[in-house]
């Protein structure tokens, strides 16, 4: 059995492609699928949100659409002119040797990413990742990453690449799905942003591109087996995106009502912000982590649940804050050290 089964899927919707991942990363953990990589486009100009970014919109506002990611990370492009991997692996170690079994949290993107460089190489394009969350070509960001670890332990990690639209345009296609400014983003210019079409000097399409990262993360892996889904996975693909639209998934609103503290930041991927609900001056009702994280979602459920009743001072929120991240079970990226996070929420006003 190969190490890796690839699938490409050159138009997928955003809920169905969510719908599938969730699947996968069911069955991959179980062991019912070997790890699986995705390598995917999605028509029409789009906004990728991160799991954790403001957004109370429609799905389409101003001609730009919306999807949201089941990854953390900044908002990034979709659809027309972008290229979306995605990998996912029973455990965070799974794919790896046996010296990076046990990574820690601000590795696995440097791990997992090296598919998507190798397959570049494949197309004649030298990229490098230095860190964080960019990809960059002549230290010009052409993709980003992000990545999730869930409950059962799976890895899903993501990555965008610009094809034959940029950076450039994402800042204008935010400010037409988001004119609140709930999402962050900042300015790119070709100075600091580019594109796969600019760096070749032609347009390679879909498919070349997509069967070079099949190629790069065969590379990496061992062994790859290239195949289409099946009528289950299909099936599970829809009924996933049926229930995360029942659920509002595209939907994460801060009701002004909801919520009478708040404190932002500025961050290591953009901006990071804490809200609260909070009784009698001092005691948290909730908590609504927002912005441009990376984190496995069950821990950020976790800090949530464990402030919920708890004093907003210094040393309820330090406790709540070491006994989800000290150990290591769980991970957040972006704010650097964890005493950033304490004051973040203690500090709301």
């Amino acid at each position: 059995m190969a190490a890796l089964d690839a699938i490409i899927l050159p138009a997928v919707a955003p809920l169905e492609l969510a719908g599938l991942e969730l699947h996968l990363i069911e069955s991959v953990a179980a062991g019912r699928s070997a790890a699986v990589l995705l390598v995917t486009a999605a028509p029409g100009q789009m906004v990728s949100l991160g799991r954790y970014h403001l957004y109370g919109g429609e799905a389409v506002r101003g001609g730009i659409g919306a999807a949201r990611r089941l990854t953390g990370g900044r908002a990034i492009g979709a659809g027309e002119g972008w290229l979306s991997v995605a990998l996912i692996a029973p455990r965070v170690g799974a794919l790896l040797s046996v010296r990076d079994a046990a990574l820690k949290p601000e590795q696995v993107m440097n791990r997992y990413v090296r598919g998507l460089l190798g397959g570049l190489r494949v197309l004649g394009v030298d990229c490098f990742y230095g860190g964080r969350d960019a990809v960059t070509y002549d230290r010009r960001e052409i993709a980003a990453c992000a990545f999730e670890v869930a409950a059962n332990g799976a890895l899903l990690f993501e990555a965008a690449l610009a094809v034959n639209r940029g950076m450039e345009e994402l800042v204008h296609d935010i400010d037409h799905l988001d004119p609140d400014g709930d999402v962050h983003c900042p300015m790119y210019a070709p100075d600091n942003a580019t594109m796969l079409v600019r760096v070749l000097g032609r347009d390679p399409g879909f498919a070349e591109i997509a069967r070079a990262i099949v190629a790069g993360y065969g590379t990496f892996v061992g062994s790859v087996r290239e195949r289409g889904l099946t009528p289950e996975e299909r099936a599970h693909a829809e009924r996933g995106a049926e229930m995360l639209g029942a659920t509002r998934w595209l939907r994460l609103a801060a009701e002004p009502s909801s919520f009478n503290r708040m404190n932002r930041v500025a961050a290591q991927l953009g901006a990071v912000e804490a809200r609260l609900d909070v009784a009698d001056g001092f005691t948290i009702e909730r908590l609504l982590l927002t912005g441009d994280i990376i984190a496995n979602s069950p821990g950020v459920a976790e800090l949530e649940r464990a402030l919920s009743g708890a004093t907003l001072d210094l040393p309820s929120v330090a406790r709540a804050v070491a006994d989800t991240y000290g150990d290591g079970r769980n991970f957040i990226l972006g704010l650097g050290e964890l005493d950033n996070l304490v004051r973040l929420i203690a500090e709301a006003a």
